[in-house]
């Protein structure tokens, strides 16, 4: 869906993009670095329903990490005390005393830095996919060679597009798309190197927040004890293994682990819309299928929808056959109908 960017300064000066959506209890989510793009993030597969879903009953704001998205791409610390910087620079900008902190991947190690040095301002700490140490997860030895990042970044991207969804086709492809939208090859590179190098074990017993730590039990790029070693030394916190192979929570079943997440943090749903309410099939639409159908009702031709939302067209189609079978429609005279007496124009 589309969102409104605002941006906030670091104290060692980069700038960062951040949104915010929703209304309710206020969710940090740090970015998994390298990869966040809080434009292009809704058009790979899943992010626009985990969001949407969460955002029905909390305040969730989403950030792109320096060196990525619409952050400043020229910054290339990719430190813990660099990626805390970022989020200071989010959470001082939204004027938030005290919040959810989610850290995912890549995110999870300065989310506990975070966490165990001001318990005072996160009241629930959820990391997903998580690690202490980063060479529990990145074993090789790894060096920026900004040429070799180049020559091999295509192969590289549909191999994590495929690994981090255990899908292929349709799926792998979009996200592998999304991956490369987010951060060139050098970039990246110097991410995973700074990655390897986190080590925040000597923190985890400071945490004195409540943690839920949520893996997929078959995720080939993820280790089950890596997971246990957070729940069981962090003291307040729960492991939950969901069935799948996974690794994004955007992929998969990602209906389970935002009820996880809500059912942790005592989210109770918004009420739905009359619109959503009087679907007879009783599947919502998602937002961005929302904004799609309002602007069919007025009118507009893919292009215009594709322009106005800032889509390709090919993606405006792909919403399109996506929604009619939700509204029990065939044609676009039909789902203009449904529009006007269901309350979405």
């Amino acid at each position: 869906m589309p969102l409104t960017i605002r941006y906030a300064m670091t104290t060692d000066g980069v700038s960062i993009a951040f949104a915010v959506q929703g209304e309710g209890v206020p969710i940090v989510f740090m970015p998994p670095l390298p990869f966040s793009h809080l434009e292009a993030m809704w058009d790979a597969p899943g992010v626009e329903v985990w969001f949407g879903r969460l955002a029905r009953g909390a305040q969730v704001a989403v950030y792109d990490a320096r060196g990525t998205g619409l952050s400043d791409r020229a910054a290339v610390d990719f430190s813990i005390e660099a990626m805390i910087a970022d989020l200071d620079a989010v959470v001082g900008r939204l004027g938030w005393d005290e919040f959810v902190l989610c850290g995912f991947f890549n995110a999870s190690a300065p989310a506990v830095a975070f966490a165990a040095r001001h318990p005072e301002r996160v009241s629930d700490l959820v990391l997903w996919g998580g690690f202490a140490r980063g060479v529990d997860v990145y074993p090789l030895p790894m060096t920026v060679d900004p040429a070799a990042a180049i020559a091999q970044w295509p192969m590289l991207i549909d191999t994590a597009a495929r690994t981090w969804t255990a899908a292929s086709g349709d799926e792998a492809r979009r996200t592998a798309d999304y991956f490369r939208a987010c951060v060139e090859p050098a970039s990246a590179v110097r991410a995973f190197v700074a990655a390897r190098e986190y080590d925040v074990r000597a923190l985890l017993s400071e945490v004195r927040v409540r943690a839920l730590v949520i893996q997929r039990r078959d995720a080939a790029s993820q280790r089950l004890e890596v997971a246990r070693g957070l729940a069981t030394t962090i003291p307040a916190a729960e492991l939950l293994v969901l069935p799948g192979e996974s690794a994004s929570p955007f992929s998969g079943d990602i209906e389970a682990g935002v009820r996880a997440v809500e059912a942790f943090l005592g989210i109770e749903e918004a009420p739905v819309s009359q619109a959503v309410a009087s679907m007879v099939l009783g599947e919502a639409l998602t937002a961005r299928e929302a904004e799609v159908l309002a602007l069919v009702a007025r009118g507009s031709a893919n292009k215009e929808i594709a322009a106005a939302l800032g889509l390709s067209v090919h993606t405006v189609e792909r919403h399109l056959t996506n929604l009619y079978p939700k509204i029990g429609c065939r044609s676009r005279t039909e789902a203009a109908a449904f529009a006007l007496t269901h309350g979405y124009a």
